[in-house]
C-alpha cells in the first residue's frame, strides 16, 4: 500500500493524546478524523492534528473513508465501538481493558473475525523498550529457562488527577495496572494455569482495590505480580515496572530508573537503558509514550503484512480471563483455574 493508512481516533481524552501524537509522527498514517462526546475536546484535537471533528462515532464512520479506527474510549463503550467498526468493514485497535465482561469481549472478537478484519488491543507494557530488551535476554539463552518471576508496579503517584474515573470504580488497580503485569508474565514466562489473589483498599477516597498481589502458577514456573498506588519511595519511579526473572542458568533484573542487570553463570553485566526520544514525549511518561509508538507501529506492520498482532483480540481473551479470574479468586478466597471462562 503506497498511500497512507487513514485513521479515525475515537476518544480524545488524557491518554488518547499519546495515541494522536504517535499517529501524527508516522508518515505512513494520516489522521483524518477524531471523535469525542465533548465538543471542546474534539475540536481541540481536530485543530491540533489537522483532522475533522465529530461528536458521534456512527456519523463519523458513515461519512469518512478510513482504513481503521483507534478506539481510546472507556471500557463500557468498547463493544459498541468495535461492532460499529466491524459493521463498516474497517480494522480496529482498541484500548485495554477490552471489556468488563467476557461475553462482551468474545462478541467483539467474533464481530471482527466474521469480517476478516485485523483487530488488536492496545496492551502496551510488553512493547516498552526495557521489556523488549528483557525478552531479548531470555531469547539469547543467557538465563536458561525462567522458573520464577516477580513483576512489580509500586508507586504513590496521584493517578486519580488525570483519571478521576478510578476513584469510583469498584474494580481498580487490577484492571488498571495488574492487567499489564499479567501480560508481561505471559510474555516472559508463558501462560498460567492457575492464580490466587489478595488485595486491599488503603486509600479511603476510592471504592476499589489500590494494592494487589497475585501468585500465578505456570507449568514449570511461578510468578508474583504485585501492584500498589500507595507505596512510598526515595524518588519518583512512576510509571516504571520492576522485573526479576530467575532461570536455570542465571537471572535478569530490571530495577528503578531502567537499570538492567543480567547474571549468566559467573558473568554479571549491567546496562542503563535509555528510552528512545520523541519530541512530544515528557518525563516521567516517556517510557509509556514510547511504547505507544511501538504498539502502533506493530499494528501498521500487521495491516501491511496480514500478520496477526501479538496482542490480538483473540489473544486478549486469555488475558481478560486472567484479569477477571483475579477478581473471582479475590471474592472466593480460592485459586482460580485459568482458562475456565474461555
Amino acid at each position: 500500500m503506497n498511500s497512507p493508512f487513514r485513521v479515525a481516533v475515537i476518544g480524545t481524552g488524557f491518554f488518547a493524546q499519546n495515541h494522536l501524537h504517535a499517529w501524527a509522527g508516522m508518515p505512513e498514517v494520516d489522521v483524518v478524523a477524531v471523535c469525542d462526546i465533548d465538543r471542546e475536546r474534539a475540536d481541540a484535537a481536530a485543530a491540533e492534528f489537522g483532522a475533522r471533528p465529530y461528536l458521534d462515532a456512527r456519523e463519523l464512520l458513515a461519512t469518512e473513508d478510513i482504513d481503521f479506527v483507534d478506539i481510546a474510549t472507556t471500557p463500557p463503550t468498547h463493544r459498541e465501538m468495535v461492532e460499529l467498526a466491524a459493521e463498516h468493514g474497517v480494522a480496529a485497535i482498541c484500548q485495554k481493558p477490552l471489556a468488563w465482561e467476557m461475553s462482551d469481549a468474545k462478541a467483539m472478537v467474533d464481530a471482527m473475525a466474521a469480517r476478516n478484519l485485523t483487530f488488536m488491543v492496545h496492551e502496551n507494557f510488553r512493547f516498552q523498550y526495557p521489556m523488549r530488551r528483557i525478552r531479548e535476554v531470555i531469547d539469547s539463552g543467557a538465563i536458561g529457562r525462567p522458573f520464577f518471576g516477580r513483576i512489580s508496579f509500586r508507586t504513590n503517584f496521584d493517578c486519580y488527577a488525570n483519571q478521576p474515573w478510578l476513584i469510583d470504580s469498584e474494580r481498580m488497580i487490577i484492571v488498571d495496572v495488574a492487567v499489564h503485569l499479567f501480560d508481561l508474565a505471559r510474555f516472559f514466562i508463558g501462560e498460567p494455569t492457575s492464580l490466587y489473589t489478595q488485595a486491599l483498599r488503603v486509600n479511603p477516597r476510592i471504592r476499589g482495590e489500590d494494592v494487589a498481589t497475585v501468585l500465578m502458577r505456570m507449568p514449570e514456573a511461578t510468578c508474583i505480580v504485585d501492584a500498589s498506588y500507595e507505596t512510598y519511595a526515595d524518588h519518583l519511579t512512576y510509571p516504571q515496572t520492576f522485573v526479576t526473572l530467575e532461570g536455570t542458568e542465571g537471572a535478569v533484573t530490571l530495577g528503578p530508573d531502567y537499570r538492567l542487570q543480567v547474571v549468566s553463570g559467573d558473568q554479571v553485566t549491567h546496562e542503563d537503558l535509555r528510552i528512545p526520544h520523541h519530541p512530544w514525549a515528557s518525563e516521567p511518561w516517556n517510557g509509556i509514550q514510547d511504547s505507544v509508538v511501538n504498539v502502533q507501529r506493530h499494528f501498521i506492520d500487521c495491516l501491511r503484512s496480514g500478520r496477526t498482532p501479538e496482542t490480538s483480540g483473540e489473544d486478549t481473551l486469555r488475558l481478560l480471563d486472567i484479569t477477571l479470574g483475579a477478581y473471582e479468586s479475590l471474592e472466593s478466597g480460592l485459586p482460580y483455574p485459568v482458562g475456565s471462562a474461555l
